[in-house]
């Protein structure tokens, strides 16, 4: 695409182009100043192929500030729950309970469902333990799992999902464990939490609200019913500490570009505009990336946007300084899109012919989703599925 204009003075060009579509009018021509002439171009890799390169990589991160608990798995991944509370034993409960006049008559747990993945006619079940180990979310991860220790005995029982409520029954001796531990510390062992697992034929998973939402009401909420010095009575304890650990792994085909959820799969990928010249001005830079859906899994909510950041070190995947500077890509139907203009601009502007070290893809809700995302990568065998970059920049003639 070329077409002249003349021009004296750039900074009203560019707020011009601000205003502008993606490619000039003729109504934009006839503003312009007739004293001077630059020409728009338009580098398209889908019509001009360049090099590029892509891949998927893992990243630790930790899932402790997640807005979600999230329990399931499938044949990829295995999602499980740890929960720490502190029930508020009143003073007269332990005065009695010292005189044997407290009995703990039933324990159960509600928690309302605010996330799934995968089909909901697959069977969904799990396991309850106590955990015998001081653990933090802030620090929790899959390595810390391994190191976990808890009962084998599962202590849950009459698992009921009802619409977006998931109720079961914990054994009261669970319960009566803790309050004896509050009575005397050498009583009991101490209480550390619970550990959910899902069992071996679960083939989804369901999410829930994680402490520190400021809606209360929809967390897991600890049901307790007790009988006190013969009267029957009844408190509620909800989570002061969660946190979900995701083990698993992905598909690894050289075609594709992988991002997971929760493990956490991230993208590599890279465009050669060294053909581009240096004296130019972006006025638009665009990536569309095509998504498989056939080896995609979404969940509800859905995972509908991709986060871009620039690159330090392509090898070490070490972000740049500006990547607080976050470009978004959003989905219409299968194709992710959005503006990467100032990543152009950044690497067509400086001095350091190294700067284009490539952009790291993510999901935006990679924390809180499980979702999968498999993008067409620089290899796949359709071309016109590849990653395209679609700039249009602006040249003196």
């Amino acid at each position: 695409m070329n077409r002249f204009l003349k021009l004296s003075f750039i900074p009203l060009l560019i707020l011009l182009f601000a205003s502008c579509n993606d490619e000039p009018t003729s109504v934009g021509y006839n503003l312009l100043p007739q004293d001077g002439k630059i020409q728009f171009k338009q580098l398209d890799s889908k019509e001009t192929p360049i090099n590029q390169s892509s891949s998927s990589f893992e990243a630790k991160i930790k899932l402790g500030t997640s807005p979600y608990i999230i329990l399931g798995k499938n044949s990829n991944l295995e999602s499980v729950v740890l929960m720490q509370f502190s029930p508020a034993f009143a003073d007269s409960m332990i005065i009695y309970y010292k005189s044997n006049k407290v009995k703990i008559k039933k324990a159960w747990m509600e928690m309302r469902r605010a996330y799934k993945l995968g089909d909901e006619t697959q069977n969904f079940d799990f396991t309850l333990h106590q955990i015998r180990k001081n653990w933090t979310s802030t620090g929790f991860d899959k390595d810390s799992l391994a190191l976990l220790t808890y009962d084998s005995k599962n202590v849950a029982s009459s698992k009921v999902i009802v619409d977006t409520l998931l109720k079961f029954d914990i054994e009261p001796e669970v319960i009566e464990q803790w309050l004896k531990y509050r009575v005397d510390t050498l009583s009991a062992p101490k209480n550390y939490g619970l550990l959910m697992k899902p069992t071996a034929n679960t083939q989804r998973f369901i999410g829930f609200i994680a402490f520190g939402k400021t809606i209360t009401s929809d967390l897991p909420t600890l049901k307790i019913q007790y009988e006190q010095n013969s009267k029957i009575d009844s408190l509620n304890s909800t989570p002061y500490m969660d946190v979900h650990v995701v083990t698993g792994s992905f598909p690894k085909q050289p075609g594709y570009i992988y991002l997971q959820g929760g493990l956490t799969n991230r993208g590599f990928l890279s465009f050669n505009i060294a053909s581009l010249p240096k004296d130019i001005i972006i006025s638009s830079a665009k990536i569309e990336l095509t998504i498989d859906t056939l080896k995609s899994i979404n969940g509800q909510p859905l995972s509908d946007s991709i986060d871009v950041r620039a690159l330090k070190d392509s090898v070490s995947k070490e972000l740049s300084g500006d990547s607080l500077i976050v470009s978004v890509l959003k989905r219409d139907k299968n194709i992710y899109s959005g503006e990467i203009t100032w990543l152009i601009q950044k690497w067509i502007s400086s001095s350091d012919t190294n700067v284009n070290q490539g952009m790291m893809l993510s999901l935006t809700d990679e924390q809180r989703s499980l979702a999968r995302l498999a993008i067409y990568g620089s290899k796949a065998a359709e071309v016109i599925n590849r990653p395209r970059l679609k700039i249009v920049y602006i040249q003196k003639k």
